[in-house]
């Protein structure tokens, strides 16, 4: 190679060699930015692990579901004992949204409050503006209009309450339901016709006065008769009514007649009333006094019962099918739900649901008899297996059974632990009342406390609805007269109103003891709970395994462009040695032989 030629090929190689470099600086440069980006989702995911949500806890139950939001707050119901809860700014306004803004407006109520109490007159205007903006219908507002204007609600006042009252034991309660309550009754029709027996007329099914019902025909059969009862009948009365089911093991599972009771306890025949709204509207009738507490307490015990019957409403959907409420009456269901189960899942159903078992073991009719007439002494359902071929048709039977008298007892101790207040002692640091799945001598039911007093309606002339309405809007008026008012559209969404309350500018604002308004932090406020948004947190870590898989995509093609030029460079570099060395001796070269 010629000094000329070398010179060129030298300075072409310095030069790609320089490009390289500038190549790899500006790919090194480009990683760094990578590592800044994965470092922001990594700490945008870190924080989304902190985020959590607002939910409304009422009954006290540990109940997740229920997301807090203005609606239960600011809409009359047990879910804030007809008063509202309201939401206040630093200086004590009252937060409206556009509808309660426009009835303010409408009764010429100004935002900074009228500092005292208007007359009945302006009331009735913000009733009016009301049902205008379409919070309560006409027959409502005409209503509260008629009733007084309660000026002291939300300033020490009770609630309006505008009926008489008596009061007394189990049995003067019992009295009062026997004058004014309704039979109910069971047919072979409220099993879509399955085979229902009453053996009420029949002296051998019949055992220390227990009235026995099975939806099994066979040998059993004794025609299409019903069973009648009142509440008074299950509270305080001698007979034991019980509802149970026989059936063939290997063709009809047990939780067979087991989910037909359920089916029948929460839905009721036909689209009809069922077994715990019969109690519920009974004991409602008389002991719902329209002050809030005694609603939510009768709540209380609805919700309580049907838990009692059915304690995990996700399991049971697991078991049967969303559907199965709805679609009791077809029987094709029934077979391919309760075919398909395993003894596993029978057995673990029956264990959540607090059953009671014999096991297995030997079989005839007076055992199968006197196995479910234990129910009379259970609160819940009891089941019996028989041992294999142990029936006396050869094959292995299976009853189910459930006293009706327990579960209306348990249903009434409910509503009294309510009203005493959930988990109170007596005396000997004992809780007063409770009720769970077993035998009734682990239970303390109400109906042996003849201490107890209960409180009825002997007389009134408006709903208790009507009246706990009455007091919601006369409270809430007057706490935007005294305190003024702001409208912001946006408090109906759940997030935001979160977001407000957590940042410390809206406050809860509701009634203690006293009956008076008090402001404070929301977390004082044992309804509300702050949990984890797992929905959120969910959201969150899928978009940080996306991005950052998009990232490392990134790097890695990053990482293979730095090598291959990596490896370009070495080359350059040996080369450029190379043509330099080869330079240099040729020059050498020269000077040797023209020196000599």
């Amino acid at each position: 190679m010629g000094l000329s030629a070398g010179q060129a090929r030298l300075l072409s190689i310095t030069s790609r060699k320089s490009d390289c470099e500038f190549q790899s600086m500006g790919l090194s440069h480009q990683k760094i930015a990578l590592s800044r980006e994965l470092a922001e989702l990594s700490n945008e995911y870190q924080n989304s692990l902190d985020r959590t949500k607002l939910i409304y806890d009422y009954y006290g139950t540990g109940d997740t579901n229920t997301q807090l939001s203005y609606g239960i707050l600011m809409t009359p119901s047990v879910l804030n004992d007809y008063m509202p809860v309201t939401l206040t700014d630093t200086s004590g306004r009252v937060t409206l949204n556009s509808k309660y803004a426009a009835a303010a407006r409408a009764a010429g109520i100004p935002q900074e409050g009228l500092g005292t109490l208007p007359s009945e007159t302006m009331r009735n205007a913000f009733v009016t503006g009301l049902c205008d903006a379409g919070l309560i219908n006409s027959l409502t507002a005409d209503t509260i209009k008629g009733l007084p204007y309660n000026q002291a609600a939300g300033f020490g006042g009770g609630m309006t309450v505008a009926v008489e009252t008596d009061s007394g034991n189990i049995y003067d309660l019992a009295e009062i339901l026997g004058e004014n309550g309704k039979e109910y009754t069971i047919s072979r029709s409220d099993f879509d016709d399955k085979e229902v027996i009453n053996a009420k007329d029949d002296p051998q099914y019949v055992r220390d006065g227990i009235k026995f019902v099975t939806n099994e025909s066979g040998s059993y059969s004794h025609g299409e008769t019903d069973l009648s009862f009142t509440l008074v009948d299950l509270l305080t009365g001698d007979t034991q009514y019980i509802l149970g089911y026989e059936g063939v093991r290997g063709e009809q599972s047990p939780v067979y007649g087991v989910s037909l009771m359920q089916n029948y306890f929460l839905e009721g025949s036909s689209g009809g009333e069922n077994f715990l709204e019969w109690i519920y509207n009974e004991l409602s009738a008389v002991l719902d006094l329209g002050d809030g507490q005694s609603s939510k307490a009768l709540e209380y015990a609805l919700t309580q019962t049907q838990k009692l019957l059915v304690p995990n409403e996700s399991r049971y959907e697991a078991f049967f099918g969303a559907d199965f409420k709805k679609d009791t009456d077809e029987e094709t269901q029934y077979t391919a739900i309760y075919k398909g189960m395993t003894e596993y899942d029978v057995d673990e159903y029956l264990s959540e649901l607090g059953t009671m078992t014999r096991g297995e073991g030997s079989w005839d009719e007076y055992y199968q008899r006197s196995d479910v007439e234990q129910s009379a002494d259970h609160v819940g359902f009891v089941y019996i297996g028989s041992g294999k071929g142990g029936g006396d048709d050869g094959n292995d039977h299976t009853t189910g059974g459930i006293s009706l008298n327990n579960i209306a007892k348990a249903f009434i101790t409910f509503f009294a632990d309510a009203m005493e207040g959930i988990n109170d002692t007596d005396a000997n640091g004992i809780e007063k009342y409770y009720v769970k799945v077993g035998s009734t001598s682990n239970n303390r039911l109400v109906t042996s406390d003849t201490l107890y007093q209960y409180t009825w309606i002997t007389d009134t002339s408006v709903s208790s609805d009507d009246l706990g309405q009455a007091t919601f809007y006369d409270a809430l008026f007057n706490q935007i007269c005294a305190n003024g008012w702001t409208e912001d559209n946006n408090i109906e969404d759940k997030e935001y109103l979160q977001q407000m309350l957590q940042s410390g500018k809206l406050f809860i604002t509701k009634t203690k003891e006293d009956g008076y308004y008090y402001q404070a932090n929301y977390s004082t406020d044992s309804y509300i709970k702050e949990i984890a948004d797992e929905t959120y947190i969910a959201q969150a870590e899928a978009k940080y395994n996306t991005e950052k898989a998009k990232l490392n995509s990134k790097e890695e093609t990053l990482d293979l462009k730095m090598k291959n030029l990596d490896t370009e460079i070495s080359s350059l570099t040996t080369e450029y040695d190379t043509v330099k060395n080869t330079i240099s001796k040729n020059i050498e070269k020269s000077f040797k032989r023209y020196n000599a």
